[in-house]
């Protein structure tokens, strides 16, 4: 009662999102369980689920590696192991942000029943999500950097830079599951809709092709021009992807201006997503 009265307050409505943040906050201990849950679930709290977390990147690197580097031959010049490693950055990346999507599409109303019976913040879901696929994310950092040091590559002082940038791509996560889920809460085709979507920007991603002049590699194609490479690095996940590779494969900071870019698409992203999904929570048990 005493926190649907301040909620309600005139005096504090300008203060709406605030007020959202603290009552999610006061959640942690609820979104550490949701996220504990989601693990579960997948099996990912066994040593199988481990084991999977490790071979599922490589598995995948290794597919992209034999299609895109030795059929169309973009590993020439014995940079195998360099481009191997260069699409495990860019895979592992855009999972983190395409797994939690899809995931958070029906995180509403895949909870249906908690959300009928319940009196809590309901962002406590998105975010759960999002920290259940960071955990995948950080075994394949773990496995990444393994592979570095076997090939001979040793760690350099910019590797403190993928802290801020896991802050900063988690940011975005969380925003963009927030605008997901409140979207699959009132139509159930969202999945479908996500899943053409990320697809799409899988191929508008430097995945598994060059989009910069870096270390041996070219820009390939139309990304040979900047202007096109400028707005091509408007997708924020283009962004991400590119400043991992600098921290983590380069041994240099991150590129400024996609950097802050990043950071403040980001933000902006984390900010207007909490403030949609707080804006239909009300609606939420209607429409599940």
């Amino acid at each position: 009662m005493a926190a649907t009265a301040l909620e309600t307050a005139p005096g504090l409505r300008s203060n709406g999102l605030l007020i959202h943040f603290r009552r999610l906050w006061a959640r942690r201990e609820t979104v550490r369980y949701l996220t504990v849950s989601n693990l579960k679930a997948g099996h990912r709290d066994k040593v199988l689920g481990h084991l999977w977390n490790v071979l599922d990147p490589l598995l995948f690197m290794l597919v992209y590696f034999f299609v895109f580097g030795v059929l169309f031959g973009a590993a020439g010049g014995g940079r195998s192991v360099e481009f191997m490693l260069y699409i495990l950055v860019g895979f592992l990346t855009f999972r983190l942000i395409d797994g939690t999507l899809a995931q958070t599409a029906n995180c509403i109303r895949g909870n249906r029943g908690l959300i009928h019976e319940i009196s809590f913040p309901k962002a406590v879901f998105p975010v759960s999500v999002a920290f259940s696929r960071l955990y995948d994310f950080i075994w394949g950092l773990l496995v990444l950097v393994a592979i570095l040091l076997v090939s001979g590559v040793w760690p350099t002082i910019h590797y403190v830079w993928v802290v801020p940038l896991v802050v900063v791509t988690l940011l975005f996560t969380i925003g963009a599951g927030f605008i997901v889920a409140y979207l699959g809460a009132f139509f159930a085709d969202t999945t479908n809709v996500v899943n053409v979507t990320m697809r799409l920007l899988f191929y508008c991603s430097p995945v598994f092709y060059f989009a910069r002049d870096k270390g041996p590699y070219k820009a390939m194609g139309p990304l040979k021009d900047e202007t096109i490479r400028s707005l091509y690095m408007l997708n924020p996940i283009a962004c991400f992807i590119e400043c991992y590779r600098d921290a983590l494969l380069w041994g240099e900071a991150p590129a400024p201006g996609l950097f802050w870019y990043a950071t403040a698409v980001s933000v902006v992203v984390c900010l207007v997503g909490f403030a949609i999904f707080n804006h239909g929570e009300g609606k939420f048990a209607k429409y599940v």
